[in-house]
Order: structure tokens, then sequence, then C-alpha cells
């Protein structure tokens, strides 16, 4: 009879659930055929347009859309081949290839959606105040100390634009044309996150910063920023980075195949068009009223700026809009569709991440003598190291690592081929962007000893704080390795420093856990017999545990590096140097070759440091197994 009930329960249940299943993969599949794609490459502004699009696409059209997010040069190359049907800022000016993949008919411009738009160097509203004579960029010049590079002290730094931007590279031009590389570093960011993350930091701190930046942008409306004036725009002196930045002519541009197939809609994107002012009200809105993308998007054509609708659209299109946006009063509360509680978990726990964000900003600048006591010791052991790897002859380097691949694999093939494989990196022309990745690596790997160590030897003998730690060490090694770039970032400002500490947080957890292991695993017989001969706690750990525990200390010691080298590339995002900066520079070029060069690199460093920490735990671990025999065999002998 239970048997039964159970069946008739089971088909009650699953029957409805598998009819709307049915019906939402149908209306999935139809929405399929009805999907506009836009490319999301990051700032706010192309958000807000791409919301104010997708508006009218559901509106008027029809039409369901989604984001897909990546760089101006990733997102424009997927256009080109029809994977983004529509990119809504095309910031014509920052990719290279623009022009003659239009005249070439790779993709359709059509039209111009705002080109009243400013960039070049800024600072900030009270630096200029304080230092009413630094007006225009060549003025810089007089003023390299006040903008001090915090990884190098004898020279200034410039803040440049996101890699793989053109105006990047004009931007570096400029710097050189104007004679200010001979006392300023110029700094790539990785993205444009990054420098907004720097400015922000920058602000709340009041401290100088010269950075390059545009409009129209959320920080510039929120924050008072001045652009530092330059000479008139000449076009062909401004490839060569002499004077001030033009106005960017930023587009709307749709994938040929999407463009073909949905011509009425690509009618209504060439009329399209926004000025800097209404992105930058309509962003100043958002930052005040916490409102969504959607939420401005209805509110800008409602209430800011309605005769877009006129503008934009057919009368008959355009009362199709009206209509569909007349039918809540307030726009703001909006929240498009609603999901099913039944199949979607309803959202009941409203989080204020903003709260957050403040107390971080407040603990940055508070504290800000104290972290700089942090960065500025970071700063100087990575440097020190580094000048140590580049301060002896590269012949000599290659040596030793001849020489500890021979001591620690046992055979001198082994070391002379780690000597190679090295030799290859400086072959290729990255051998001081080696010495800077390794500088940093080092460092970042003895902080994480130096720490995790003491911490396994901790939980080891003490149950109570291995179940106090055991949770924080999970979340430590689970956590998305992107998020420990944010508060370093906001505590430390780009560069090294934020780096290695974003990399000890990340390494630290494998030598916690396999220190603590590997003392745990020691005998305990042989711990007993120490004691019995009066050893105290600290003899006992360094004549009997460490020695028995070093072959699982070593291994743990080799995740950690690896896991430091993971983070080459990832700590390049927030300004770390070396072979990680190449690579994400090359990322964002899509420049193949010099990716995979700047790649193999990072993989043939970690190779060879892997198979030397391995062959160290290897030799550990038969040192451990002989003492182990020997006083078995004592201990036989004894008996006997």
């Amino acid at each position: 009879m239970k048997k039964v009930f159970l069946s008739v329960f089971m088909i009650l249940f699953l029957f409805p659930l598998s009819c709307n299943a049915s019906a939402n993969s149908k209306a999935e599949v139809a929405d399929a055929k009805k999907m506009i794609t836009f490319a999301d490459v990051g700032w706010d502004s192309i958000k807000l347009n791409n919301a104010l699009a997708g508006l009218v696409a559901e509106a008027v059209f029809g039409y369901t859309w989604q984001e897909t997010p990546g760089s101006t040069p990733i997102s424009h190359e997927a256009l080109l081949k029809n994977e983004v049907d529509v990119i809504i800022e095309e910031w014509s000016d920052n990719i290279p290839s623009y022009a003659a993949d239009l005249q070439k008919g790779k993709f359709r411009e059509l039209g111009i959606n705002f080109n009243d738009n400013y960039q070049g160097f800024y600072i900030p509203r009270y630096i200029a105040d304080r230092y009413p004579d630094l007006r225009t960029v060549k003025d810089l010049k007089k003023y390299a100390k006040l903008f001090q590079d915090p990884q190098d002290k004898s020279k200034g730094i410039i803040y440049g634009g996101v890699t793989g931007w053109s105006i990047t590279e004009i931007m570096r031009k400029k710097v050189e044309a104007y004679g200010l590389n001979e006392s300023f570093n110029y700094f790539e960011s990785g993205s444009d996150a990054i420098l907004s993350a720097a400015m922000t930091s920058a602000w709340d701190k009041k401290a100088p910063i010269v950075a390059y930046y545009w409009e129209p942008t959320w920080l510039l409306g929120k924050y008072d920023f001045v652009l530092l004036k330059d000479e008139p725009y000449n076009a062909k002196a401004f490839q060569e980075g002499i004077g001030a930045c033009p106005s960017v002519t930023v587009t709307v541009a749709a994938s040929n195949k999407f463009a073909a197939a949905h011509p009425e809609f690509c009618a209504f994107l060439s009329k399209f068009h926004m000025t800097s002012p209404m992105i930058s009200q309509a962003l100043a809105y958002m930052n005040d009223t916490g409102a969504t993308y959607r939420q401005a998007a209805a509110w800008l054509l409602t209430e800011s700026h309605p005769e877009l609708i006129d503008t934009w659209l057919t009368p008959a299109q355009g009362e199709v809009l009206k209509k569909k946006l007349q039918k809540t009063e307030t726009p703001v509360e909006v929240e498009p569709d609603k999901p099913n509680w039944l199949f979607r978990f309803p959202r009941f726990l409203a989080i204020d991440a903003s709260v957050i964000d403040k107390v971080v900003r407040s603990f940055a600048v508070r504290a800000e003598s104290v972290l700089d006591v942090i960065k500025d010791t970071l700063n100087g052991m990575v440097g020190f190291v580094n000048r140590g790897l580049t301060g002896i002859p590269w012949i000599l380097l290659l040596l030793v690592v001849v020489f500890c691949g021979r001591k620690a694999r046992g055979t001198l093939q082994d070391g002379l081929l780690y000597g190679f494989l090295v030799f290859l990196i400086g072959a290729v022309g990255m051998w001081e962007l080696m010495c800077v990745t390794l500088a940093i690596v080092i460092t970042s790997v003895a902080i994480a000893l130096l720490l995790g160590i003491p911490i396994g030897i901790l939980i080891s003998g003490s149950e109570s704080a291995n179940r106090l730690l055991r949770p924080v060490l999970d979340t430590m090694q689970t956590m998305p390795v992107f998020v420990y770039l944010i508060p370093a970032l906001l505590l430390l400002g780009t560069g090294n420093a934020s780096g290695v500490v974003a990399t000890v947080i990340y390494a630290i957890v494998p030598v916690i856990r396999l220190t603590s292991l590997g003392i745990q695993q020691v005998d305990k017989e042989v711990v007993e017999a120490g004691r019995s001969f009066g050893s105290t706690w600290w003899q006992l750990l360094r004549k009997v545990q460490i020695p028995q525990a070093m072959p699982t200390i070593m291994t743990g010691v080799n995740q950690t590096l690896m896991m430091a080298m993971s983070m080459v590339v990832t700590t390049s995002m927030i300004g770390v140097r070396g072979l990680g900066m190449e690579v994400l520079n090359a990322v964002n070029r899509i420049e193949i070759g010099r990716g995979l060069m700047a790649g193999s690199c990072v993989v043939i460093l970690a190779i060879v440091l892997d198979r030397l920490t391995q062959g160290v735990s290897a030799k550990k671990k038969t040192e451990s197994d002989n003492v182990m025999q020997e006083g078995a065999e004592n201990r036989d002998e004894n008996e006997n």
C-alpha cells in the first residue's frame, strides 16, 4: 500500500514538473532564435547602453537579450566571428584593426553612438588646487617626486591605459616624446577596473596620482579629476604622442550575420545616438539611487530624456515603447522577469555589499601609515631578491641551476637539462622578466613558509586550534583567486606588494596542512622514546618530529611553490610585472605568438622549480626511511 501511495505521489509531483520543463525548453528554443547577444567589455557606459537597446528590443521587437563579457580586442574579434551580435560601444581608436576590418567588410558599422568624450592624463582636484602650476602634461616633468613610484622611488609613476588599447601605446609615446620617461615609469593597467581602483584608492587617501582616463564614466562623474592640458590636436603628430587626445568616435557595430538577418532592429540601432552628458547623468543616477542598469535605462527614457524615443523609433514603434513604460509609474522599482518561486529559489536575504566596501576603504585610510610600512617592506624584499638575481652574471645563475639540479636529482644529466631550459627563457629575450617573476615567487613562498610552518606545527598539537583553523583554511583554498586581488588592491594599491599578499594568502594553505599532517604521522613510539630520554618539547620537535615529517613538509613546500607560480598571470592584473604581465598583454592584444612564448616561459620556470623541490623531498624521504630502518634494527638487536 505504501509503495502504491508513493508511486501515485511521485507521478502527481513529477508530471507538472515535466510539463513545465517541456514548456520551458520549447520557450527557450523559440527565444534562442530571437536572442540578441550584446558585448560587455566591463565599463558602466556600455552596460547602460546595452540596457537601453535591450529594453527597446524586448518591448518593441519581441527579442530577448544577453551580454557576453570580454575585453575590447576579444569582443571585437568575437564580433568578426559572429559570436557576438552587437557591440553598442566600439571605441574605434582603441582597436588597431578597426579601420582595416571595416574596409574589408568583416562587420557592419551601423552608426555613431557618441563622439563628444574626453580622454587624457587626469589628476585629482585637490592636487590641482595645491599645485596651481601643474596644468599641462609637460608640467609633470617638475613633479616626479610628487607622484613617486612605490616600487622605484627614484622615479615617479604615470598610470597609463589598459593593456591592448591603441591609446595606451600612444600615451606611452607621449611620455617619451615629452621626456617624461627620464623621471617617470609608465604603468599599463591589466584592466579598466584596476585603473579605476587605483584612482579611487588614491582619492580616498587624498594621495597624488596621475592617470590616463576617459569620459563618460561613473568615476569622473563621482570624483572631481582635472584633465591636464596639452598642445592642440594634430592628426599626424598625435600618432607619435604629441598633442591633445581627440574625442574618440564610439560607433555601434553589428556582425554581418546579425545585420543581414535582422534589418529592422539594425535600422533602430543606426539611429541609436547618445551623448556623454546623458550617459554621465544616468550613471550618477544609478550611484545616487542604487538603481540597476535596466532601471536607469527606464528612468532615462521616461523622466530624463523621453525625446530619445522619438529620435530612435518610428511613431508606431515609439507608441508601443511608451505604453510599455507607462504601465508602471515608478520604473526604478520594476523588477523584470520575476522568478517562479517553485523552480527558482527566492531571494530573501538582502546584504548591502556597499557597507563592506566602505569599511575596507575606511580601514585603508585610517591604517595608511601601517599599510605603507608593509608595502615598502614587501617591495623592498622583492627588490632585494631581484637585484640579487640580476646582479650576478647570467652564466653564473645558469651554473647555479645546474648545480642545484645535480644535488636535488642526483645526476648531472638532470642538472644540465634544467640549466638548458632556463637558458631557453633568456634566449627568447625574457631573462629580465623571468628574474622579476622569480623574485616575486621567492618572496611570496618565503613569507608563506615563515608563517605556514609554525601554524602547521601549532595545529598539529592542538585539536582545538585545528578545529578553529580548518574552516578558515578550507575557505582560503576554495575561494576564487580573483577575490584575493580586491582587498590587496584597495589596501596596498597596484604593484608587487599587492601581488605578494594575494599570492601568500592563496599559496599558504598546503604548507600548513602538510606540516600538520607530517608531524601527526610521526611514529608515536619514536616520540615516546624521545620523551623517555628526557627531551623537552622543543628538543622533541626539532630533533625527532620535524626530521621525521620533513618529506611531507617538503611536499607542502612544493605545493606552495606551484600555487605561487599559478598566481603569476592572475596577479599581473593588479600591476605585478614579469612574465605574467607579458601573458596578459598578449591576451588583451590577441597576440598568439607572444602569448605562447611568455606562457611557455612560465611553464618552464614552474617545471624547473617543481623538479628541484621534488628532488629535495625525495632525498629527505630516503633519509627519513633510512633513519627509521636503523632505529628498527637497533631495537631488534636490543630485544635479542
